[in-house]
């Protein structure tokens, strides 16, 4: 044992204090790190770090909206012009397009096809059927579902389940930033059952992330094949929310800006290969982000 007076014995308390401190600070940082430094979550199955990249190119500028076909195909819309475009997906590094015009200049943000008719969701809350896709000259376009109310819209996706189109609120009356709320139109009845289907609460996505300024407004949607999951990605945000097909949360995602500058459309191969896309932002480029699904 040391035998210290007490001008020796306070110097040596003070070392050890700071020698305390410089030992928390650095636990502190590496726990926690640094905005650039936070560990990225991802959902089962995927590395959200990692997608193969592509190009969309100066006619998808504004990709809003894009639904799987099959193993090469991809439907996708652009935000202004009522064009279809059919996507080529045999080469992920140089894609092939035709398009099929359906309509005049309008706010159309997200697409779906069921059987063998199309719908397009306009920001509005209007939904509008397009048959004869494939035959231009014989095209044919019906507004069938409005919703009522000062809304603004850009999911929307199809469950099959209850073989209806769900459209996803980005921001409409009443929900005062507290919920968003979804609407269902039943496809076996062309009926828009215009009382909320479910409601997403977005303190619960707040609180998983453990962000009280977090915002929420959905831009794309789509139901996972394999997992029965609804994947929800908000440009706005930046986040990717994965709920259950009522809308309870279950997961909720930060993702990162550069990659999704803005994301607006989001499907799914049947394999599970999750696809995203993202409106070129002030000089830069629209991409179409491939993950492969690893089933767990």
């Amino acid at each position: 044992m040391l035998n210290l007076d007490k001008n020796s014995y306070n110097r040596l308390l003070k070392i050890k204090t700071g020698a305390k401190l410089i030992l928390f600070t650095a636990l502190f940082l590496g726990l926690y790190g640094c905005e650039s430094e936070r560990v990225t979550y991802t959902p089962a199955g995927y590395d959200i770090t990692k997608p193969d990249d592509a190009e969309l190119g100066n006619k998808l500028r504004e990709v809003s909206g894009i639904c799987w076909i099959n193993d090469s195909l991809m439907l996708a819309n652009n935000d202004e012009s009522g064009k279809i475009f059919v996507v080529n997906l045999s080469d992920m590094k140089d894609f092939d397009y035709r398009n099929v015009k359906f309509g005049e200049k309008n706010d159309y943000e997200d697409i779906v096809k069921v059987d063998s008719a199309i719908y397009i969701l306009i920001s509005t809350g209007q939904i509008v059927e397009v048959t004869n896709y494939k035959q231009e000259d014989s095209i044919q376009t019906k507004t069938v579902a409005s919703l009522a109310g000062k809304n603004e819209f850009e999911a929307m996706y199809y469950d099959q389940g209850v073989h209806s189109l769900i459209m996803l609120c980005k921001s409409c009356h009443k929900e005062k930033d507290q919920v968003r709320t979804a609407f269902r139109f039943d496809l076996a009845t062309m009926t828009l059952i215009d009382t909320p289907y479910y409601k997403i609460d977005i303190g619960t996505i707040r609180k998983k992330l453990e962000d009280n300024r977090v915002e929420f407004r959905p831009s794309a949607a789509a139901i996972h094949p394999l997992q029965n999951k609804l994947y929800i990605v908000s440009s706005i945000g930046k986040l990717l929310v994965i709920t259950d097909t009522k809308g309870k949360v279950e997961q909720a995602i930060a993702i990162s800006p550069t990659m999704f500058p803005q994301p607006e459309g989001l499907t799914f191969a049947a394999n599970g290969d999750m696809f995203i896309s993202n409106e070129a932002a002030t000089d830069e480029r629209a991409t179409l982000l491939r993950f492969v699904y690893k089933k767990q």
